[in-house]
């Protein structure tokens, strides 16, 4: 039997999977990792995310979502940060895990009961939001060409 979407949520195996992100411009990244926090995204309050700067080899504090750019342009190295009280489609989604890389953004998150219909179809918002700041959503590496097919069929629905 082929796999539905919510068959990708809604047990807890104890991975993290991954959705990648991954955007042509720099420019995009920002405005992208911004747009979350648009949407409501505060660092999960057990972290402190910090950024490696690497001309000074310091460690500082995250300041916020502007502090993409300072991956984008290779002042610091990529960041890795928990966000909580995203909103998207009318719905509060579960914590999600951000990585901010040279060229794209990676987003995990825990499988489990947190996630019903609500929860994904927010996500899916989120998603096709992400496509219309130029990013280039695949779960491939994660879920194979079959998890891409059925992630793909959703984002293109209108949501």
């Amino acid at each position: 039997m082929p796999m539905k979407l919510v068959d990708y949520f809604e047990t807890d195996d104890g991975s993290l999977p991954e959705i990648e992100v991954s955007f042509s411009e720099p420019v995009h990244i920002v405005k992208a990792f911004a747009h979350l926090f648009a949407l409501g995204a505060k660092n999960h309050p057990a972290k402190d995310p910090t950024l490696w700067m690497r001309a000074s080899q310091t460690e500082v504090p995250f300041t916020g979502p502007d502090d993409a750019a300072l991956v984008t342009s290779g002042q610091a190295d990529s960041l890795q940060i928990l966000l909580s009280g995203i909103t998207r489609a009318g719905c509060r989604l579960p914590d999600l895990g951000v990585f901010v890389g040279l060229n794209e953004l990676i987003l995990d998150y825990r499988m489990g009961p947190d996630w019903g219909h609500p929860q994904i179809e927010g996500l899916m918002a989120l998603l096709r939001d992400l496509r219309a700041l130029g990013g280039d959503v695949s779960v491939r590496q994660w879920w194979g060409d079959d998890g891409q097919k059925v992630f793909e069929d959703a984002l293109a629905l209108p949501g």
